[in-house]
């Protein structure tokens, strides 16, 4: 009986959030005979929002794969170098050729305020002033967080603190207010987590384990994805507002419940007939390969998750040369699906779990911190501390050589075209070197928390853009007139349908922005200048 209010609950609120006309108020008068009462009694009323918000996060509500694939794949996935695709998609004026696609970049402003944005704010939201849900309330502003922050360091200024302000959605605020305001709901979440935790002694919720395909109700594990989610963001400013990053690194540093730690701690979304985008994309549709930068990095340093993260090729000729992982370059003029066969698939499964957020994430922040003098600790403990999280995670051993090892990243070569054949565009070893500049260091720490971080093209485009590393290959073709063939893209332009929709707004982001709608335009915490 449960599962039936759920799901009857589920496509009341979906219906909901996707309507442009009809009220709330229509739909309290159930045919079915479900009262509030009754959902209330079960926690339904809350707690049904859930499975959308967390696939919804992932951009694959209900297993939609197309929508993950224009969000993430087909943009942040490539521009951070872990992707490839072989289809000349739109006569290569697409993405990968750095060309901005406005039913492509503009989609995640769609996803993040509909399916995420709204429903917190329609209907979970009022409840958080009641004792009963404010713990319910606490992970859904947690994931507000992290798809918000996307959402900003995306675009550029958008609609956060202000929301539902106003009849076209609320009023756009410059990127810094926003952050602002993220650091301030992690404030509130962590608040009522630890409220929920010491009031009744326990770390976890039944009644909320249920709707959690996160983190299984363990609202101790919440508070150290949010204090790994508020070192993150904290770093992401540090250019442009250094002591407010030092201030907001610390205070997550501080927290009791520390960082996400152990295999464990791998924050992972996972629901029945769940599946992953990846293997969609990949091995059903051949629309994703092996990116040349990752392969640069795993082939040179005969790093042993490359079997993990990539399928061996199927060229002999190119195995028997030695290289046994095949990738492909951005802006290729590949011919097509049928040049693809020798690049490498990806190796996830059909029902692999999501990877939201790994522990030795947090590892690498900390060597940063370190770096900057925000800790105690030395970079090099908190940066091999990082690898050997990563190792752990994947269950690959040799860390110790890894770590000890001089290698570094190959050269590209391509199976079938050499003339796409370039020098490798990084050049450090996984070993520490103590005597290496501040800089050095940060590269290095980079290039490892790039491998660790996989697949996350999100966050490693930010870090990329933040601070450098790692280097990108120069495109083949160039279909931007924006951009150079080995500048990179520095932000997605605003989708046509929020501009048609509040020019007004358009403007007023315009003017937070402080630049042109183009992608070379740098956001506020992409400062132009050293990384010390």
């Amino acid at each position: 009986m449960k599962s039936i209010f759920k799901a009857i609950f589920v496509a009341l609120a979906i219906t909901f959030v996707f309507s442009s006309c009809a009220k709330w108020e229509d739909y309290n008068t159930n045919p079915f005979g479900v009262t509030d009462e009754m959902l209330a009694a079960d926690y339904n009323n809350i707690g049904a929002y859930y499975p959308q918000i967390m696939q919804s996060v992932y951009y694959n509500y209900n297993n939609s794969n197309w929508e993950f694939q224009l969000v993430q794949n087909l943009t942040a996935d490539l521009w951070a170098g872990y992707f490839s695709n072989v289809s000349a998609f739109l006569s290569n004026a697409n993405t990968g050729n750095l060309f901005m696609v406005d039913g492509w970049v503009g989609f995640e402003w769609d996803v993040t305020y509909k399916r995420v944005m709204s429903p917190i704010f329609n209907s979970i939201k009022p409840l958080a002033d009641n004792d009963q849900y404010r713990h319910f309330y606490a992970p859904a502003l947690i994931m507000q967080v992290m798809a918000m922050s996307r959402l900003t360091d995306c675009y550029g200024p958008c609609i956060y603190s202000k929301y539902g302000q106003s009849a076209t959605g609320g009023n756009f605020e410059s990127m810094q207010d926003s952050y602002n305001a993220f650091f301030n709901d992690l404030d509130i979440a962590v608040g009522a987590l630890e409220n929920f935790i010491n009031t009744t002694g326990s770390t976890t919720s039944n009644n909320f384990k249920r709707f959690d395909d996160w983190c299984n109700g363990d609202f101790a594990k919440w508070i150290r994805f949010a204090n790994t989610l508020r070192l993150r963001l904290a770093m992401h400013i540090v250019k442009v507002d250094p002591a407010k990053a030092k201030s907001e690194a610390q205070k997550a540093i501080g927290n009791s419940y520390g960082f996400l730690s152990g295999k464990s701690d791998v924050v992972t979304m996972h629901a029945a007939s769940w599946q992953h985008p990846l293997y969609t994309l990949s091995t059903a549709w051949n629309d994703c390969y092996m990116g040349a930068v990752i392969e640069s990095f795993l082939t040179g340093y005969s790093d042993p998750r490359e079997g993990k993260y990539f399928v061996e090729t199927s060229n002999a000729a190119f195995k028997a040369a030695g290289r046994n992982f095949a990738s492909i370059r951005m802006g290729n003029d590949a011919p097509g699906k049928g040049a693809e066969i020798p690049y490498s698939l990806l190796s996830t499964q059909k029902t692999d779990a999501a990877i939201i957020m790994v522990p030795a994430e947090a590892q690498f922040l900390l060597a940063e911190a370190a770096l900057r003098g925000w800790v105690s600790g030395s970079a090099k403990t908190y940066y091999e501390a990082g690898v050997k999280e990563s190792f752990n995670q994947y269950g690959v051993g040799g860390v110790d050589d890894y770590l000890a090892s001089d290698a570094i990243p190959a050269d590209y070569v391509n199976p079938v075209e050499p003339s796409w054949n370039i020098k490798a565009a990084n050049f450090l070893s996984p070993k520490w070197d103590e005597s290496a500049s501040n800089e050095a260091k940060l590269e290095r720490i980079i290039d490892q928390k790039y491998l660790a971080i996989y697949p996350d093209g999100y966050e490693a485009w930010t870090d990329l853009r933040r601070t450098g590393y790692p280097r990108q290959y120069p495109v083949i073709i160039n279909a931007s007139s924006d951009l150079k063939n080995d500048e990179i893209v520095r932000r997605c332009t605003y989708p046509q349908s929020a501009i048609s929709s509040d020019p007004t707004g358009y403007q007023q982001a315009l003017g937070f922005l402080g630049g042109p709608d183009k992608a070379s335009t740098r956001l506020w915490w992409d400062v132009n200048k050293g990384n010390f």
